[in-house]
C-alpha cells in the first residue's frame, strides 16, 4: 500500500474505498438472501471483495504489489 499513498491514493481512501464496495455486498446480498451472514463463505466473499478494490487502487495508481496468497 506505500505505492498507493505516494501515487495519490491515500489509506483512508483506500478504506473509504472497501468499505463502500462492502457495503454494496451486503445490500445486494441481503436482497438475494445468497450467503447467510457470519458463514465462512460470506467472510471470504468479503476478503475477495476487499482485494478487488485493493487491485482496482493499484491500477489506478499504475502499480503492482502483490497480495496476500498471490506469488511472488
Amino acid at each position: 500500500m506505500s505505492a498507493l499513498r505516494a501515487n495519490s491514493i491515500t489509506a483512508g481512501e483506500l478504506a473509504d474505498a472497501k468499505r463502500r464496495a462492502l457495503n454494496l455486498f451486503d445490500r445486494w446480498n441481503d436482497a438475494t438472501g445468497i450467503v447467510h451472514k457470519g458463514t465462512n463463505y460470506y467472510y471470504e466473499l468479503q476478503g475477495v471483495i476487499e482485494d478487488a478494490v485493493e487491485c482496482g487502487a493499484q491500477a489506478a495508481c499504475h502499480v503492482h504489489e502483490n497480495l496476500d496468497g498471490e506469488e511472488e
